[in-house]
């Protein structure tokens, strides 16, 4: 024990020594994105979806479609959650390995990725955009959206994986969980310092849906696949479409 320091403290200290190095390779990774001058693009719908793009590409987690992504979620127990559960680093980073390792069973080896650095790197990237206090936790939903947002697959698949997620029993959608939904998914936008643009905010909340409107799946497919979707979502339909 250090002089003078309390046990608590010790735990705290070697509890943020732990949470260094993702700390650390987010900022590498923010570093890497802004030497490709995606900030000289004025559009800020084009370069919110290319600053996605490349944490795509860095991670590698354009090379997994949603129904993997969604099996590894299974596979990790994560659907059998409540949405707000709250997981430790330590486990998010299992699931990242379940994702990463499956990936590599389905690759040619010539095709192989470095698991470590895949696995590394997203969960840098999830703690930079949903664990502003540093605690080393994210909770399920985040972790959901982010990943299903991010992986490889057809938006209407996507869509539809997630209005699974913020329905009621009668299949209509539930609004406090669609609000919930839009802050973790433009969390993503926020993270990229797209947040002027596409932060979250009650306008962008009322850009969607309505308070009291009852929102079936056919009419919440519809409101994201039209074009123009809400301007708050606009990045979405582009990010999917720079492949």
């Amino acid at each position: 024990m250090w002089p003078g320091m309390a046990p608590d403290t010790i735990s705290a200290s070697q509890n943020q020594v732990a949470q260094q190095p993702p700390v650390s390779e987010m900022q590498i990774l923010i570093d890497e994105m802004r030497l490709q001058d995606f900030d000289s693009i004025r559009f800020a719908t084009y370069r919110a979806a290319c600053k996605l793009r490349f944490i795509q590409q860095k991670t590698k987690v354009h090379l997994v479609d949603i129904w993997n992504m969604i099996e590894a979620f299974r596979e990790n127990g994560l659907n059998a959650l409540p949405l707000h559960t709250v997981i430790k680093t330590s486990r998010a980073e299992l699931l990242l390995t379940t994702v990463f390792h499956n990936l590599n069973k389905r690759l040619v080896s010539s095709q192989h990725v470095d698991t470590d650095g895949s696995i590394s790197l997203l969960l840098a990237f999830l703690l930079g955009a949903y664990d502003k206090q540093n605690t080393g936790r994210l909770t399920v939903f985040s972790i959901k959206i982010a990943l299903a947002t991010l992986c490889a697959g057809k938006l209407v698949d996507k869509l539809r994986y997630i209005f699974s997620q913020i329905a009621d029993a009668q299949g209509f959608m539930d609004h406090t969980k669609f609000i919930d939904f839009l802050q973790q998914i433009l969390a993503l936008t926020t993270a990229v310092f797209e947040a002027p643009t596409f932060g979250f905010s009650e306008i962008a909340v009322a850009q969607c849906f309505q308070k009291d409107e009852k929102v079936s799946l056919n009419v919440f497919l519809d409101t994201f696949l039209t074009d123009p979707c809400p301007p708050c979502i606009m990045w979405l339909p582009l990010l999917h479409r720079l492949v």
